[in-house]
């Protein structure tokens, strides 16, 4: 005889209830994109194929977007980088103007001043007797040279006689009683101003051995100052040369 056993009870388990919520809400999704469609469609009056359009226009503009972003970071990181070069630039730039005011400056063609010496020098007051000299009482060419030399031995940077600015090129030379200095005519008293280090310069130019010493013992009046600041004109001869050209190293 068979017998039959009742039947179990029907149990939903975790993963069926779990299985049966995610398919209930893609149906709602569904039926909510169908509904919201057919809604933008009543309102906008567009076809479906257009929309199709509109979002794959949207998407590409997007999509480009994205691609004028980072071409605008490139640009941006180039600009940046031209930037510093600039900078870098200028300041090179800046540094050789520098240099060229500083080699202008010692070769002459701008004025300069700074800290310095004044050496003040004259004929001597010694009179003369009759079978004396003139000579012996009368400054001379070679006597300011020795002081030029003195001078820029010391340091001196720029020199400059009664406002006439020494060069490489300038020549001194005796005319009667006057000194010849870049074509012009001198006359006593000579004042010797000279840029650079002020107790070096009078330490050198004062020795015992020196120049001015022995001037001094002749009966020159010679006189040295130190000056806190001191100026010295530019050039105002000629730089013609007839013989000398730019030249690299010579062979």
């Amino acid at each position: 005889m068979v017998r039959f056993q009742p039947s179990r009870p029907w149990r939903v388990t975790r993963l069926q209830a779990t299985l049966a919520l995610i398919l209930a809400a893609a149906g709602f999704l569904a039926v909510t994109q169908i509904r919201n469609e057919l809604l933008i469609r009543q309102q906008l009056r567009v076809p479906s194929q257009r929309l199709e359009e509109l979002g794959f226009m949207l998407r590409e503009m997007e999509r480009n977007r994205g691609v004028l972003e980072q071409q605008i970071f490139q640009l941006r990181t180039q600009l940046h980088a031209y930037e510093q070069g600039a900078s870098q630039g200028r300041d090179q730039l800046e540094a050789l103007g520098r240099q060229l005011d500083r080699l202008r400056g010692l070769a002459g063609h701008t004025h300069v001043a700074g800290p310095g010496v004044i050496v003040e020098l004259d004929d001597s007051p010694l009179p003369l007797r009759p079978g004396d000299d003139p000579n012996t009482v009368i400054l001379h060419y070679t006597d300011l040279q020795g002081v030029l030399n003195d001078l820029f031995a010391s340091g001196a940077e720029a020199v400059a006689i009664n406002g006439e600015r020494v060069i490489s090129t300038t020549g001194l030379n005796c005319v009667g009683t006057t000194i010849i200095c870049n074509a012009k005519r001198l006359a006593p008293p000579y004042r010797v101003i000279a840029v650079g280090p002020p107790d070096d310069m009078m330490a050198y130019v004062d020795r015992p051995d020196g120049v001015v010493q022995a001037l001094r013992a002749f009966a020159f009046p010679v006189k040295i100052t130190k000056a806190v600041r001191v100026g010295v004109p530019a050039y105002r001869g000629s730089f013609r040369f007839t013989y000398a050209r730019p030249s690299g190293p010579f062979q």
